[in-house]
């Protein structure tokens, strides 16, 4: 059939619309090929150095990369004339229009942006216009490894900032000090602020944190008032504030510790010889060969991950941080197990006029067996009889090898161990709120919101097996209590900065509020019917019955108040000028105290820009400072100014037995703040292209209206001991940073930083017209049972720390000490020469120089970084060796003990407190080394960026000490250099480690 006109027409028009449908098709193809290009290169800074981790982005859109550790990155475009957005924290954010298809880029730095910035009190201001004493320590110069919490990032690198931990627990928080101790009752610690709000060292996640500022002198904390005397740390957590892409960090690491170090006690063999060859050993022989040591402990293991996400725009950005730790003690059911969170989301609106911010910050913490349960055990398995076994003999109870009678203090530590259990819970929950208008140009109003709340649950219990409830024949004890600490903080700021000519000033005003209440509750009970219940169920117990259980709480609040103002002044950019005050109040001030006023003011001079150093290439900065501030101590206890009292004992009244109420404080209206004055001078220096840099502060801090507890008679007084604020003390000092960069190649780079720390203390005044210590001293410390000697002397005109005692400078051939009386002449010791007549100083516990030395060298996709630290010209009281390194111990012995004294004979008097057991402490310490390797990630798409490393921590120690490890747990500040014979001993650990961008 021959086709119609019109079929044809049709078949012609469908012909025509596929041949144009493919014509648009090929058209879009080539279209798109020619609109889409890939564009790679390499991201330098100005020193020819490769930059990871730089944000690479389409502009107006959201197609972005990231660089890799070679600082080389690859990105395919969506559009014609692109431009490409090249953004790194700390450089110059640079615009780049491609014409060609492969790039080198190179990022110079923004003095503007964070790695030139610190972080001060309310706000930051550029390094070169500081004119205070400012250590700050960025996130790539953090300590690497197994890190604990925030203090671990940075340990030896702020000159006049001591960190110490002496102890392995995995549960344990670092001491910290600055610029030596300025008071004897009051909170000796640092402030610690994170993004403003009060908290500790370990509620933040290491990984979360951008940088750490302390404000050294009272010039720069002056600000914070009553909190500012031991210094401020200041805690910046990550946050962007620009475009980014979305980007994963996955960051973890696994550690294996061990003791450092295990005192040389007689193990059985030893044991054996020793009683073999007619010594006197303290135990009969059992038959056994027992290392108690290894029954109650062995390697400890800890996990680390986190997880952090990023991204956003100028507009809205978040950053997001979970980190989970589990970590096990060496020894037997000491672990801790946390959980941290935090969220922080930025955004502007109305034209960026209004950025508020909200920072979420959750964390929950378990912990096992406590410091103190586990370290009497650990003394016990130390002193323990290692011909002795385990558990008794067969058709003996299970619960009689736990016990063994006849010795003073002698408990089998396996016992300890597995009959006490603790538990014990920590949450905190922080929520702030910052918001910040700009009102006019240069003229910007801040407020800051916060609530926190921290709370512990804790559970404590003693079977039926424990050797307390052997001896008290009791069937269990157990305990529960509970706190909480609530915190609520407004702070509102307004600032005002303006450029006019030569003439710069930046004024801030603002107002703070702090309320906090802290209660708890707690509750206890004995003789249990069975241990089931643990702390579970305490009215079970039959002391409830009885009248022996217990219970407990409280309810305490407290107000500070403040207002403070500050002015920067700097002109044509070479002098600068800072000057603030801070009005306080506090509800733990006496009527005639309830507030104070805190002044500051300091100046810098930057001479390198002045006209006869402006054109010497070898000098980039040289900046004289000079500053005087007033800060304070605040009381650590609320309603220490009032009449207080306690409901004990009982009377018979009207046939009733009626619960007495006793005073147990005298009411004090002149109770206020420990006033801390303080000058500073400093000088800060780089030169040769800051290869080399620095700086030096020399300071003096005066102490006055330190507070003491003072006898008093009674009557007139209602109580025999008043707290008031009577005593004086001074710390005077010099710290130097020195910053280098000895090698810098195209693959190799070497850059060191090393800090020195000299403080000396003296304390000036114990007494005054209304409150006397008699004799202007006052002895203080203790060896313990069953030695209990005074170890430390507090004395006007002499140093805090200072051990006294009984000075042995020799022995006799019978092995009796023989002590130097301080007119010189020397006795044979006898008891009746135990009295402050015989006695003298006999060194310090208190190091007087500190030194860190961080080096880090770089060689292609390898990094090497060692951190090691050092104290010098202090002692320490070796009170393992004191108790145990004697022939008349009863317990077991040190190896030593059988060794001459003095070269001469065995010792033969019983353990006592003389100088012999003070010995040298001065160490250094390799704190930690890491070994990392960065991966090439090209072949893998998804990842931009991949580092395996392996870390070692407190792997060496140089030192004449004879103890566990000089490094020890510094407490009380009046009793320093004591060596705990049951501490927690401290650990060694290695770690394996990768670091994942996504």
């Amino acid at each position: 059939m021959k086709p119609t006109t019109q079929a044809f027409k049709s078949t012609e028009i469908s012909y025509s619309r596929n041949k144009m449908f493919f014509t648009i098709l090929f058209l879009f193809v080539v279209f798109c090929s020619f609109s889409q290009q890939k564009i790679s290169g390499k991201i330098t800074d100005s020193n020819n150095l490769p930059l990871p981790g730089v944000s690479v982005l389409e502009k107006n859109t959201t197609n972005a990369v990231t660089s890799d550790f070679d600082g080389k990155f690859e990105i395919t475009t969506k559009g014609n004339n692109v431009i490409l957005v090249f953004s790194y924290v700390g450089l110059k954010t640079k615009e780049l229009k491609p014409d060609v298809n492969t790039l080198n880029v190179i990022l110079e730095s923004d003095l503007n942006e964070l790695n030139e910035v610190v972080v001060v009190g309310y706000g930051t201001q550029k390094k070169s216009r500081v004119t205070t004493a400012i250590a700050s320590i960025k996130e790539e110069n953090f300590t690497r490894g197994a890190i604990r919490d925030a203090s671990d990032l940075i340990r030896g690198k702020a000159a006049g900032l001591t960190i110490s931990n002496g102890s392995g627990d995995p549960s344990s928080s670092s001491n910290i000090s600055l610029r030596g101790v300025s008071t004897l009752q009051g909170n000796a610690a640092p402030l610690v602020l994170i993004n403003g709000v009060p908290g500790g060292m370990n509620t933040v996640a290491p990984n979360d944190i951008a940088s750490i500022d302390i404000l050294k002198d009272a010039s720069a904390a002056a600000i914070y008032g009553t909190r500012g005397a031991n210094g401020v740390i200041l805690i910046t957590t990550k946050t962007v504030n620009k475009d980014i892409a979305p980007t994963i960090t996955y960051s973890t690491f696994a550690t294996i510790s061990n003791f450092y170090n295990k005192a040389d006690f007689l193990d059985a063999t030893q044991q054996r010889n020793f009683r073999s060859q007619g010594l006197r050993i303290p135990y009969q022989e059992g038959g056994a060969d027992t290392n108690w040591l290894d029954q109650i402990s062995g390697s400890g293991f800890a996990k680390n991950h986190n997880l952090a996400l990023k991204g956003g725009n100028v507009k809205t950005n978040y950053t997001v941080n979970l980190n989970y730790i589990d970590e096990t003690g060496v020894f037997t059911n000491t672990f801790n197990k946390e959980y941290r969170f935090s969220f922080d989301v930025n955004h502007s609106m109305f034209n960026d006029k209004l950025k508020v911010n909200l920072n979420l910050l959750n964390g929950t913490q378990n912990m096992g067996l406590s410091e103190g349960t586990v370290a009497y055990a650990y003394r016990q398995a130390m002193i323990r009889n290692p011909t002795a076994s385990v558990y008794e003999p067969d058709g003996v109870t299970y619960d009689e090898n736990y016990t063994d009678k006849g010795k003073f203090q002698y408990y089998n530590p396996v016992g300890i161990i597995n009959e006490t259990i603790e538990d014990r819970n920590r949450t905190w929950q922080r929520f702030t709120a910052n918001l910040t208008l700009d009102l006019l140009p240069g003229w910007d109003v801040g407020a800051q919101l916060s609530k926190n709340k921290d709370t512990f649950l804790n559970g404590y219990a003693e079977t039926k097996k424990h050797y307390s409830n052997t001896i008290n024949l009791r069937n269990g004890v157990a305990s529960r209590n509970t706190g909480t600490t609530d915190s609520d903080l407004v702070e509102i700021t307004s600032k005002y900065h303006k450029i006019l000519d030569k003439h710069e000033f930046t004024v801030l005003g603002g107002y703070s509020y702090q309320y906090i209440v802290n209660e708890g509750f707690s509750a206890s009970n004995s003789d249990f019917p069975t241990d089931a219940f643990s702390y579970n169920n305490l009215g079970s117990g039959n002391a409830l019955s009885d009248g022996l259980a217990g219970m407990g709480s409280y309810k305490n609040d407290n107000t500070l108040i403040g207002f403070f103002g500050r002015v920067n002044y700097n002109f044509n950019s070479k002098y600068d000028l800072l000057v603030s005050i801070r009005r306080e109040g506090s509800s733990k001030f006496g009527a005639n105290y309830q507030w104070g006023n805190f002044p500051a003011v300091s100046a810098g001079w930057s001479i390198n820009k002045e006209s006869f150093l402006k054109d010497v290439e070898t000098v980039n900065i040289l900046k004289l400072r000079a500053g005087y501030g007033e800060t304070g101590v605040i009381p650590n206890d609320p309603y220490m100014s009032l009449t207080l009292y306690n409901y004990g004992g009982y009377f018979y009244n009207d046939g009733k037995w009626v619960r007495g109420l006793e005073p147990v404080s005298n009411p004090n209206p002149d109770l206020r703040w420990e006033k801390t004055t303080e000058v500073n001078i400093g000088l800060d220096f780089g030169f040769f292209n800051n290869r080399i840099s620095g700086s030096v502060d020399v300071y003096s801090k005066k102490t006055i209206d330190m507070l003491w507890t003072y006898a008093v008679p009674s009557p007139p007084n209602i109580y025999d001991s008043t707290i008031a604020n009577v005593g004086k003390m001074e710390n005077k000092g010099i710290e130097i940073l020195l910053n280098t960069i000895p090698v810098k190649t195209d693959n190799f780079l070497w850059s060191s930083s090393m800090t020195f720390s000299h403080n000396k203390n003296k304390l000036t005044s114990l007494s005054n017209d209304l409150y006397q210590i008699e004799g202007d001293y006052i002895n203080r410390g203790n060896t313990g049972d069953p030695i209990s000697f005074e170890t430390h002397r507090l004395e006007v005109g002499q140093s805090l720390g200072n051990f006294w005692g009984l000075k042995s400078v020799d022995i006799t051939n019978d092995g009796q000490w023989i002590v130097e009386l301080p007119d010189g002449t020397r006795k044979t010791l006898d008891p009746s020469m135990y009295n402050d007549t015989n006695k003298q100083y006999l060194g310090n516990g208190i190091p007087q120089y500190y030194a860190g030395w961080a080096n880090t060298f770089s060689y292609k996709k390898f990094d090497l970084s060692m951190v090691l630290t050092g104290a010098f010209d202090f002692q320490i009281l070796n009170s393992q060796r004191m108790f145990y390194g004697n022939s008349k111990t009863e317990y077991n012995m040190l190896s030593s003990t059988y060794d001459k004294v003095y070269g001469k004979a065995v010792l033969n008097y019983n353990p006592t407190y003389v100088s012999y057991y003070i010995e040298q402490g001065d160490y250094v310490k390799i704190d930690n080394i890491t070994l990392s390797y960065n991966f090439d990630v090209k072949p893998f798409k998804f990842i931009n960026a991949m580092r395996l490393y392996v870390s070692g921590n407190n792997l060496a120690t140089f030192t004449k000490y004879k103890g566990l490890d000089p490094e020890i747990i510094r407490g009380d500040p009046t009793s320093q250099g004591m060596d705990n014979r049951d501490k927690y001993p401290s650990t060694t650990g290695m770690t394996l480690g990768l670091n994942v961008t996504f």
